[in-house]
């Protein structure tokens, strides 16, 4: 239960998946209690921004972060940290969007493996609910329940595919095997427009699971894989709270916009406190 980094300085590089342009992360260590932050050393002068609600700018197609600068589509690095218990890093940025990889979170989690973590002197901050929170828009809506652990249920509907759902319970379930292979997903008749809109200028069958009216055009990696995608989004939304979050999930649509409309209310309304570390809490009086 103690707060983490990683041992050592690890590089991630690729193209952003709507910029399309190259773009290089090196992730450095941290101390405790400095949370995930950015920083675009590609503009000399910009200032960090450090991954949580407040520095919210955007939420079409990805987050974005922003301080005077943008730092896109950071979803699958902070999914990927969270998923792996760390809550510590800097992350030097050489470009406006981080790197899409194969559309899932396998880059980070890889390169996180790779740099080894580091425990910290110092609690995680556990966020617990104590009462039912909820949020909807158009695109659907999720409810947040009391729970120990963490458990996630996500419902996506798709042409022709019909309803499926996903499942994680961080209990019983390794993140990287079940959630964090799942690709972003997209559909193909939509492809022209979001590039008129100067989306996806980086999206290819290499990094997007491509749908159609009709079905998958590409071969996904789980029957369920759009809505474990679904799921991976919503923990890079929970990394931005800065601490473990107990809860159980149910979600039946959504997407960016909703994940961090609820992340807000957690906020508001979770309790914040130090997870016990190991033998604190167990004496029992004699």
């Amino acid at each position: 239960m103690h707060q983490r980094t990683i041992a050592r300085e690890v590089i991630v590089e690729g193209i952003g998946l709507h910029t399309g342009r190259p773009a290089r992360l090196t992730l450095r260590p941290a101390p405790a209690g400095s949370g995930i932050v950015f920083r675009r050393v590609d503009l000399a002068g910009s200032p960090p921004v450090r991954a949580s609600l407040v520095s919210v700018g955007g939420t079409e197609r990805g987050v974005i972060l922003r301080s005077s600068v943008p730092v896109a589509t950071v979803e699958h690095l902070l999914s990927a940290a969270y998923g792996l218990g760390i809550e510590n890093l800097v992350v030097d940025v050489e470009g406006e969007e981080l790197p899409a990889g194969d559309g899932s979170a396998l880059a980070y989690v890889g390169a996180l493996r790779r740099a080894g973590t580091l425990e910290l002197d110092a609690p995680r901050l556990r966020i617990v609910l104590e009462e039912a929170v909820w949020a909807r828009d158009e695109t659907g809506c999720i409810v947040a329940l009391p729970f120990p652990g963490l458990k996630v249920r996500y419902v996506v509907t798709l042409p022709e595919l019909g309803a499926q759902m996903a499942t994680f319970d961080a209990g019983s379930d390794r993140f990287e095997e079940a959630i964090a292979p799942a690709r972003t997903w997209g559909f193909v008749e939509e492809a022209e427009e979001l590039r008129r809109r100067g989306l996806a200028l980086g999206a290819s069958e290499e990094n997007v699971l491509v749908l159609s009216q009709k079905g998958y055009v590409g071969a996904p990696r789980f029957p369920d894989e759009p809505a474990r995608h679904k799921i991976l989004d919503l923990l890079g939304a929970l990394a931005l709270l800065g601490g473990e979050v107990a809860g159980e999930f149910v979600a039946i649509g959504g997407g960016h916009a909703l994940h961090i409309s609820l992340v807000r209310r957690i906020a508001e309304r979770g309790r914040r406190s130090p997870a016990p570390l190991p033998g604190e809490g167990d004496q029992t009086g004699g």
